[in-house]
């Protein structure tokens, strides 16, 4: 155990392959209330990655070179001499940006959450289950019975939206664009209705389905999708922007020329939010233990894609691999 190897941005690029470089360093010393982890699996967010590499995030200022990366789990192989409620062996996740794709990790001890697995599944709660929970609760204002509508359900944010929406007791529409899609969200038994966006039309259905008949809308793709559901909110509906997949792929932000969004919702009373987990962060540790107990008594599916990565190398093949829109369930790779 002498070197720890990263994947690090080391120039902006709009390519992943352009951007990044890998370096080897010495694993990194630890003091006081620090702890060495070594990472088993690390989670892929590409489209927030590519922002990075790209130096479009404008909260976060990159110095070359840039570890990136958000979750992980792993194991502790060391511990600062002042950590208490830890030992080495223990199996941790860890949630941070600039952190997770490389070897090992060194972080401060508040930063660190004791799993009972170092497994994809709990790579996948932790955070992406944590934002499908508070962005419901906080954001959506899900209501039982309600009508919701979520984009990219099969996802690793989306087959977990479903989930929890269904244990409201909603009427839930799935959204997805290729058939493994369609099998892996029947699998989970909570959709009502999903559409395969390659086969029907979204606007169609939408328009005569469920026109102003959508209480909340989680969307994490933009442009058409949004389009769509914004025209058949229900009074009082929400939609919820979770992400900004179409706009970040092509690069640009669309220009458009047509009236101002109120003029869709201000006589329905309905509304346009946007989530970001972070900004609920002293909210995780609740929404953390409901999600892990839910998965500890079944009740809730955690759906990993089949794909296999492994390497640290393999993050970018994984990085393509998501942005080329192939994936069921959270994209891992295994250190």
């Amino acid at each position: 155990m002498t070197t720890n190897k990263q994947l690090v941005i080391s120039s902006f690029s709009d390519d992943i392959r352009t951007a990044t470089s890998i370096l080897k360093t010495d694993i990194p010393k630890i003091s006081g209330n620090q702890i060495l982890i070594k990472n088993k699996y690390v989670g892929i967010n590409a489209l927030y990655d590519r922002e990075l590499y790209r130096g479009k995030v404008p909260y976060i200022k990159v110095k070359f070179p840039y570890v990136f990366g958000v979750e992980a789990v792993g194991e502790i192989v060391e511990m600062g001499n002042t950590v208490n409620g830890f030992e080495v062996g223990d199996t941790v996740s860890t949630v941070k940006v600039g952190t997770a794709y490389q070897e090992f990790q060194v972080l401060e001890a508040a930063n660190v959450i004791l799993i009972p697995e170092a497994t994809p599944e709990y790579l996948t709660i932790n955070p992406t289950g944590v934002s499908a929970y508070l962005g419901l609760k906080n954001v959506a204002e899900l209501k039982p019975k309600e009508t919701i509508v979520v984009s990219a359900a099969a996802g690793g944010l989306g087959h977990i939206v479903v989930q929890l929406a269904k244990q409201k007791d909603c009427h839930v529409v799935a959204i997805c664009g290729t058939k493994e899609k369609e099998t892996l969200l029947q699998s989970l038994n909570c959709c009502d209705r999903i559409i395969n966006h390659r086969k029907e039309s979204i606007d169609t259905i939408l328009s005569t389905e469920y026109t102003s008949k959508i209480d909340v809308a989680f969307d994490s793709v933009g442009r058409h999708m949004f389009d769509a559901f914004l025209k058949n909110l229900a009074p009082l509906g929400r939609l919820v922007v979770s992400g900004l997949a179409t706009e970040i792929n092509e690069g640009v932000f669309e220009k458009m020329n047509a009236p101002r969004v109120y003029e869709s919702i201000y006589w329905k009373g309905a509304s346009v939010r946007c989530f970001m987990n972070h900004l609920y962060k002293d909210q995780h540790p609740e929404a953390r233990n409901i999600l892990f107990k839910q998965y500890q008594k079944k009740e809730l599916q955690v759906k990993v894609d089949s794909k296999k990565f492994q390497g640290i190398e393999a993050i970018i093949d994984a990085s393509e691999y998501l942005l080329a829109g192939k994936s069921c369930g959270k994209v891992v790779v295994k250190l």
